[in-house]
């Protein structure tokens, strides 16, 4: 099957706050494979200039967030890249109250593929709040590890 078959499905934008060291993402599903090649183009681009060793995604899912397994593989492949990047945890605001078990049961599968921390959440805030506190533990843990390492 030609992968340049089929136009993407779905929506992505994407900005990094170096401040919060948060990367947010914004997504409107349903997903088909050609949405994850757009997907890694425009977040990928944004991972690229993240100038830390540890930082957190927002990712704020509008619609439907389903996608066919080639999808999710895909996704699996995309996280895996990002936690090698410096990752450290992942907060899913899922925006559309139908059919949230399955929309949970998609990112799931391609979150538990990864060593990656991630919650789901409804609410904006709190998942910011989280994940502020996911990147703030990790940073210090990385400090501290810094520190016994230069002692030796």
């Amino acid at each position: 099957m030609d992968k340049d078959r089929f136009s993407a499905h779905g929506e992505v934008h994407a900005h990094y706050q170096p401040a919060q060291k948060i990367l947010h993402i914004d997504l409107v599903g349903p997903f088909n494979l050609e949405f994850m090649q757009k997907y890694e183009r425009v977040v990928g681009a944004q991972r690229k200039t993240i100038d830390s060793p540890c930082w957190g995604s927002l990712v704020n899912v509008h619609g439907l967030a389903l996608a066919p397994m080639q999808a999710t593989n895909a996704g699996q492949e995309i996280v895996s890249k990002a936690v090698a990047l410096g990752l450290v945890a992942t907060a899913v605001v899922l925006h559309e109250p139908e059919g949230v078990e399955m929309q949970k049961k998609f990112w799931s599968r391609v979150y538990e593929s990864s060593t990656l921390a991630f919650e789901y959440f409804d609410d904006t805030t709190l998942a910011t709040q989280w994940l502020s506190e996911r990147v703030l533990a990790s940073v210090h843990a990385r400090s501290v590890d810094q520190l016994n390492n230069a002692r030796r």
